[in-house]
């Protein structure tokens, strides 16, 4: 690996109070920038753990900052040559950032494609010539390596990254005597080169030559069989007819109608050739297609795999699933009627067909002998559970509790729970749920968690423990959607202890959002250590690809994304429990996260979220229907029957919603569960004036929209960011001492306070800009060294951890949406919201990472909202309208019930724009 740079950084420095300098060594390599910290001759890692003081003496102060927060969000790699920075994360990172660690923010520099020798002979050469500014021909008088440009005068320059992706590729010729490859290669270049708009010499311009640069994929299915058909696309001008041709026969070149040259990126006709060569599709592997073509098709770049499942339903296919249930109806006092059977449902819950259990047997023998689980039905398909015979023998063994009149004495019923008990899947309905006693009997409705549990549950905790309880013992799902900060994980946890003590823990799969993967296992250690014995972090590179590996883990902890890509390989597991945290990541029930989670073998499914509702009612339809299959009937039943007189306010429907999810679904909220056991929470709303430079710029935008050269929802967005900043809208501002930003200067204020009373404070943003203003500025007025977790932190409970160890005074700067889950911050109590997120549910989990349980102090929450005082608009700024339309959903996102409609925010402040 070449390094083009040497030690850059300063010298170790001894300042007037004898604390030793930090010094920062950069190498600049062609794969990115590699960081060694040096004190006293002793190198440093991360986190430094240094004082304030020591900080605020650091020459390179910003530089020291920059890579501290690149390494919690995981951008620095630890090598044995330093902290490596890879130049393929560079534009994942604010430009003001990459400054302050020595990476000047990219050039884009004037590039003509040019030629030495002609096309077809020894000594033919592409090349770029490069101009900036006063500087011609830099690729003969700079020195440069990967990406970096060192200018004669010894200016260091990075390459904007799709003009170095293109000088990669220009320096990647073959063979000049390969015709083939050659003439590809130059008319690749040509394509790219007129794509992006840079200069072609003349002899080049001359060369006419096409290219074709996409491969898609069209599907034939004559009814019996599906097969995969290559089809070549080109950003230049090339007929229909003549690409198809080229498809047809795998030509790499042919001559248009206007006697130009067409080639076939290479790349691309051996993707092509990739695919042909995949078999045609039959019999099961049909509807195997449908659910997960990635199994199927080869990985082809450009490939977007997530539309084939709709292009399949195109070609009339449809695949259903065979839902088993046991359903009971009281037909007098004591005595019940069972139903057996399997419904038919497509992936939207709707019911095609009911079969009686033994109806399906015909259908079962066929898979059986065929060995496979989808069938063929009505001409569709049909996807039959795993454990489809036995569920038809059990109901033979039920039916034997049956009276002469063929009815059941509710004294049998936790019997015949009992005979289902190792069935995953099955659906029952509410009468067969009424067995008490037995479940009081086996110690179901046990209060106290066992004694690897070391906690000691509240009392609605030890509710939600019995309760998670009594759904595993009675073959039901759950959704937990209490409120943010009662405790959901550690309930969890308490069952957890519970299914290892009575040996039915392992496997046991929990499905969450990146950021909280660390988060379980330091829960896990607090509060059940003896569960990580056997507990398993999938992620990685090298993350099991065994099944059966898997089946031996008690606890396996994984992403939604990695359950997708490895879906395939948690598929052949039957789970005993499939437990997702912050379900809201399933709220959608057409995404690839839903389907796969929808399709796990599990005999016990938990959904966990305090907001099953952030947008509409359907994505509470989307998590019940993993919780529960079938027991809010399909999507557009349940669209008929609860979401339309919802939203057409009928008073008695909310309710009846809540009573067919009553036995599976549980929210409590805080100010119901812990009352005074909570200290106060004071709200303070606090108006501020637009400053000077922000008034000249929200005119200019009102101009804008006035004279429509500005549309309403561009509007509102650069209302919203200058009424924060101005320098989030125009640069020049960045600079603007913070006394001349009103909201700005109240927010100092605030913390200023805190500062007096040595307590924390927690401010939200969403703008990454603005967290960066933030904490320059909080800095240079307190001298400390705030903290900012975002979208792009990697290691959230790292800097959690270090800001709750902190005594006294200290500030954390967050994004509402990144840190609105899995967080407790309860050594904070006062919360500055500086931009407000327009769902109120999501603003208050950001409030709610300081009030919750192990909050001691009064909790103060602040809204500085810049108002109109001088009339620029009928109706208030963008802020003090959402400020309003936020405190009139208050109430609204309190509840679980919440359409769409009534939290159309976005739409309200357009109508009063």
């Amino acid at each position: 690996m070449g390094r083009l740079f040497g030690f850059l950084g300063n010298r170790k420095k001894q300042d007037v109070t004898g604390v030793a300098q930090i010094s920062i060594s950069k190498q600049y390599t062609a794969e990115g920038v590699y960081y060694r910290l040096f004190r006293d001759s002793n190198e440093l890692a991360f986190p430094l753990n240094l004082r304030v003081s020591e900080y605020l003496q650091l020459a390179e102060i910003e530089c020291v900052e920059v890579l501290e927060d690149l390494w919690f969000d995981g951008y620095l790699e630890q090598t044995s040559a330093g902290y490596f920075f890879d130049y393929c994360n560079f534009d994942k990172v604010l430009e003001e950032s990459l400054r302050k660690v020595g990476v000047p923010a990219p050039t884009a520099f004037k590039l003509k494609l040019a030629h030495s020798s002609a096309v077809g002979t020894p000594h033919f050469k592409l090349f770029l010539e490069k101009s900036h500014g006063s500087w011609k021909h830099l690729e003969r008088t700079a020195k440069m390596e990967g990406p970096w440009l060192t200018l004669p005068d010894q200016q260091i320059l990075l390459m904007e990254k799709n003009q170095y992706q293109f000088q990669k590729f220009i320096e990647s010729a073959p063979d000049p005597m390969d015709r083939e490859s050659i003439f590809a290669y130059v008319a690749e270049a040509r394509s790219l080169a007129l794509q992006h708009g840079y200069e072609i010499d003349d002899y080049l311009q001359r060369q006419e030559y096409l290219f074709v640069d996409q491969v898609e994929v069209d599907l034939n299915y004559d009814g019996e069989s599906i097969t995969f058909i290559p089809s070549y696309a080109s950003n230049d001008n090339i007929s229909e007819n003549l690409l198809a041709e080229m498809s047809r026969t795998a030509q790499r070149y042919a001559v248009d109608s206007g006697n130009r040259k067409v080639f076939v990126k290479p790349s691309i006709a051996d993707n092509a050739d990739r695919i042909k060569r995949v078999p045609s599709l039959a019999g099961a592997d049909i509807p195997k297609f449908a659910e997960n073509p990635e199994a199927y098709l080869p990985d082809v770049e450009g490939l977007d795999l997530s539309k084939f499942g709709e292009r399949v339903k195109s070609l009339g296919i449809r695949v259903y699933r065979a839902q088993p249930f046991v359903h009971a109806s009281e037909q007098e006092r004591g005595w019940f009627e069972l139903d057996f059977g399997f419904n038919a449902q497509d992936e939207n819950g709707e019911i095609h067909e009911t079969w009686e259990a033994s109806e399906l047997m015909g259908l079962i023998n066929e898979a059986k002998e065929s060995g496979e689980s989808f069938i063929e039905w009505n001409g569709n398909w049909l996807r039959l559970p795993q454990d489809a015979e036995e569920i038809v023998e059990k109901s033979k063994e039920a039916k034997l509790q049956f009276n002469a009149e063929g009815l059941v004495d509710v004294t049998k019923l936790p019997y015949v729970l009992e005979i289902y008990e190792n069935i995953a899947q099955l659906e029952f309905n509410q009468p067969i749920l009424q067995a008490q006693q037995q479940m009081q009997d086996s110690g179901v409705l046990q209060q106290i968690p066992p004694a690897s549990f070391t906690a000691l549950l509240k009392p609605f905790q030890a509710e939600g423990f019995v309760w998670m309880k009594s759904l595993h013992y009675r073959h039901l799902g759950g959704l937990l959607a209490d409120d943010m900060g009662l405790g959901k994980t550690i309930q969890v946890i308490s069952f957890l202890t519970h299914l290892h003590e009575a040996g039915k823990l392992t496997p046991t799969l929990v499905i969450v959002p990146k950021t909280l993967m660390d988060n379980w296992e330091k829960e896990l250690s607090k509060f059940a250590p003896g569960l990580l014995r056997s507990f398993y972090l999938h992620r990685g590179t090298q993350r099991l690809k065994d099944a059966e590996e898997l089946k031996r883990i008690g606890i396996t902890v994984t992403t939604y994304q990695t359950l997708v890509r490895d879906q395939l390989i948690f598929g052949q597991v039957d789970w005993q429990a499939v437990i997702c945290d912050e379900a809201q990541a399933i709220k959608n029930p057409s995404t690839a996260s839903s389907k796969v989670l929808k399709a796990m073998k599990s005999r016990f499914r938990l959904a966990m979220t305090g907001t099953p509702v952030e947008n509409g009612l359907s994505e509470l339809w989307s998590i019940m229907d993993y919780v529960q299959p079938g027991l809010l009937g399909s999507l557009s039943e349940f669209k008929n029957q609860f979401i339309n007189r919802i939203e057409a306010q009928e008073p008695e429907a909310e309710q009846q919603l809540l009573a067919r999810i009553s036995t599976v679904y549980k929210r409590r909220t805080k100010s119901e569960e812990l009352g005074d056991q909570l200290p106060s929470k004071t709200s303070v709303m606090t108006k501020v004036p637009l400053g000077e430079e922000q008034e000249q710029l929200y005119k200019e935008v009102i101009t804008l929209v006035q004279q429509k050269m500005m549309d309403g929802l561009q509007a509102i967005q650069r209302l919203k960011q200058l009424s924060s900043h101005p320098g989030l809208v125009s640069e020049q501002y960045l600079s603007l001492p913070y006394n001349r930003v009103p909201k700005l200067k109240e927010t100092i204020d605030i913390v200023r306070r805190a500062r007096e009373t040595g307590e924390k404070v927690l401010i939200f943003t969403e703008y990454r800009q603005m967290q960066e203003i933030l904490r320059s500025t909080i800095r240079e007025c307190f001298e400390i060294m705030p903290g900012v977790i975002n979208g792009m932190t990697d290691r959230r409970q790292q800097q959690v951890d270090l800001f709750n160890a902190k005594p006294g005074f200290d500030v954390l700067i967050l994004s509402p949406k990144a840190a609105g889950t899995g967080l407790t911050i309860t050594s904070a109590n006062h919360v500055i919201h500086y931009t407000r997120w327009w769902n109120p549910a999501v603003e208050n989990q950001a409030t709610d990472r300081a009030y919750r349980i192990g909050q001691d102090k009064p909790v103060y929450v602040y809204y500085p909202v810049v108002s109109d005082d001088r009339g620029i608009t009928k109706n208030g700024t963008v802020e003090e309208i959402v400020h309003r339309l936020l405190t009139e959903k208050q109430d609204m996102a309190s509840s679980v019930i919440v359409s769409s409609r009534k939290l159309d925010i976005e739409s309200e402040v357009l109508n009063t724009f």
